[in-house]
C-alpha cells in the first residue's frame, strides 16, 4: 500500500516532513523577492514624497525672489527681524544669512556680481530641509566672460520696474490696461476709422494691432503726453500746517492719418472704462513733494512729452522712469534684445518742469531720478543759469567727453541699481545689479553645517530676473 493510499484512508493524516520542507522552500523563493520589491517600492516612495516637497520648497523660493531686487534680498537676508518675505517665515526654524564667505573667485578675492543666499531647518509639508540661493549677475554685465553671457542685456539696463513703487499718493503708472485702452479708442475714432476704411485697413489688422505693429495702421505718426498739474489749496492745510496740493495726471496720445485734418487726441477707452484725463493721484502735500511717473516709451512714435506744472510753493522730488511691456501680459508687445537697443540709440523724450511764479523751475528746486541716462545725456535741456531751451533736452554733462564745468546743473541719478550722480562710478558695497540668474538648490536637512555637500543636494532649479 502506498503512502497516498494511506492517506486516503486516513483523513487526518497530514504532509510528511519532506513534503513540508520542499513546500517552505519554494514559498521562500516565491516570498522573499516579493517582500524585498515591497520595501525598495517603500523606499522609493518616500524619496519620491521628499523630492516632491524639495521640489515645492525651491519653486516657492523662486517665486519670492523674483519680487525683489538684488538690494531688498540682502537687506532680508541680512536682517531677517525687519521683515522677510521670500517665504513665509514661519517654514523657517533655522536661520537665513548672505553667504559672503562663498561670495569670493579661487583666490578668495570677492568677486563681483554673484551672491549666495543660505535658508536653514526649513519645514515643508513635514519635512525639514537645506536651501541655497546663488544669485549670478555676471552674465549681464558689460565685457562679461564665461559661460552664462547674454547678448545686449547688461546690468546698466535702461529698464525700470515699477512694481517696488508705492502707488498710493503722488504716483502715476501708465499700465498695459491703459494702453490697450488707448489704442482701442483710436481705432473707434470716427475720423480714423473712416481713414482706415478709405486705405484699405483690413479688420485683421484692427484686431490684431500692438504699439509694436502699430506703424502698420497709422503711418503719419502717433506721440503722447503725460501732463502732471499739482494743485495748490487756498484754505485746506495738512496736519504739518502745510497747504494741501493734490496730484492729476492726464497721459494725451495724439495719432495722425492720412486725410485726418488735425492730430486726434486719445485719452483711454471709454467703454473700457479707461480714461487718463485729469485723473487724481492723491495728496502729495508737504514742504517737498515726490512725485513718481513710470510709462512706456514711444518707440514707434514722433515724440515723448512729459510735462510737470508745479502750481505749489514746494520743492520736488521726482523719479520718471521708462519701463517694458510684460512678456506674460503682453508677449507681442515685448522686443528683442537687438530691436529694444536700436529703439534706444533714436529714443529722446522732452521733459518740461515748469513753476507757477517763475515758468521754468530752477534747477536747484529739484532733483529727478530716472532711468533715462542714455536718453538724456550729451543734450541741451537746462543752460548755465538754470533756464530752459525750447529746442533741446537736459543738458547734463557727458563726464566722459565734455569736460566743461556743470553749473547749475540739476542732481541727476540713475535707476540702474547705482545711487549716485550719473556718470559717477558706484562707491564701495553699492549693488548695481538689476537682471540676473537664479539657482535655488534645496539639500536634505543638516547640509549647510556642512558647507552645502553636492551628494546631499535633492533638487535644483534655475531661472532669472528680467528686470
Amino acid at each position: 500500500m502506498t503512502a497516498a493510499d494511506r492517506r486516503k484512508l486516513n483523513k487526518d493524516a497530514g504532509f510528511s516532513l519532506l513534503e513540508l520542507l520542499i513546500a517552505v522552500v519554494i514559498l521562500a523563493i516565491i516570498v522573499i523577492p516579493m517582500l524585498n520589491l515591497f520595501l525598495t517600492s517603500n523606499r522609493l516612495n518616500i524619496k519620491s514624497r521628499q523630492t516632491l516637497r524639495a521640489t515645492t520648497l525651491a519653486q516657492d523660493i523662486m517665486e519670492g525672489l523674483k519680487a525683489y531686487d538684488i538690494e531688498e534680498l540682502k537687506a532680508q537676508f541680512e536682517r531677517p527681524e525687519d521683515g522677510f518675505y521670500v517665504i513665509d517665515d514661519n517654514l523657517i526654524k533655522g536661520a537665513v544669512a548672505e553667504e559672503i564667505n562663498m561670495e569670493v573667485d579661487g583666490s578668495g578675492n570677492p568677486t563681483p556680481g554673484i551672491y549666495y543666499f543660505s535658508l536653514r531647518d526649513v519645514s515643508m509639508q513635514g519635512s525639514k530641509f537645506d536651501a541655497l540661493v546663488k544669485v549670478d549677475a555676471r552674465g549681464y554685465m558689460e565685457g562679461a566672460t564665461g559661460t552664462t553671457i547674454h547678448d545686449n542685456l547688461f546690468n546698466d539696463s535702461t529698464m525700470s520696474d515699477a512694481r517696488s513703487i508705492d502707488k498710493n499718493n503722488g504716483t502715476f503708472v501708465e499700465t498695459e490696461k491703459i494702453r490697450g485702452a488707448v489704442l482701442k479708442g483710436a481705432l473707434k475714432h470716427s475720423d480714423i476709422k473712416a481713414a482706415m476704411d478709405a486705405h484699405g485697413v483690413t479688420q485683421e489688422m484692427k484686431d490684431n494691432v500692438t504699439f509694436k505693429t502699430l506703424n502698420q495702421l497709422f503711418t503719419t505718426g502717433v506721440s503722447r503726453t503725460i501732463t502732471v498739474n499739482l494743485n495748490q489749496s487756498n484754505t485746506e492745510t495738512d496736519e504739518e500746517g502745510n497747504p494741501k496740493i493734490y496730484m492729476y495726471v492726464t497721459n494725451e496720445y495724439e495719432f495722425t492719418y492720412p486725410d485726418v485734418e488735425n492730430p486726434v487726441p486719445i485719452y483711454g477707452d471709454i467703454d473700457s472704462l479707461v480714461l487718463v484725463k485729469d485723473e487724481p493721484c492723491g495728496d502729495v502735500s508737504g514742504a517737498e513733494i515726490n512725485i513718481n511717473i513710470i510709462y512706456y516709451p514711444l518707440y514707434v512714435g514722433t515724440e515723448d512729452r512729459i510735462v510737470i506744472n508745479n502750481n505749489s510753493d514746494s520743492e520736488l522730488n521726482l523719479l520718471i522712469a521708462k519701463q517694458v511691456p510684460s512678456a506674460e501680459k503682453n508677449p507681442d508687445e515685448v522686443l528683442s534684445d537687438a530691436q529694444l537697443m536700436a529703439k534706444e540709440m533714436g529714443y529722446a523724450p522732452w521733459i518740461r518742469i515748469y513753476d507757477k511764479s517763475s515758468g521754468e523751475m530752477n534747477a536747484g528746486e529739484f532733483t529727478l531720478k530716472t532711468n533715462l541716462g542714455i536718453n538724456l545725456v550729451g543734450k541741451g535741456y537746462l543752460t548755465g543759469e538754470g533756464l530752459w531751451d525750447d529746442t533741446n533736452i537736459f543738458n547734463v554733462p557727458n563726464q566722459l567727453t565734455d569736460m566743461r564745468p556743470a553749473v547749475n546743473t540739476i542732481q541727476l541719478y540713475t535707476l540702474d541699481g547705482v545711487r549716485s550722480s550719473l556718470g559717477a562710478a558706484p562707491a564701495d558695497g553699492e549693488v548695481t545689479e538689476l537682471i540676473y540668474d537664479v539657482e535655488v538648490s534645496v539639500y536634505k536637512e543638516g547640509a549647510a553645517g556642512k558647507d552645502f555637500p553636492e551628494e546631499e543636494r535633492m533638487i535644483v532649479i534655475e531661472g532669472s530676473k528680467n528686470n
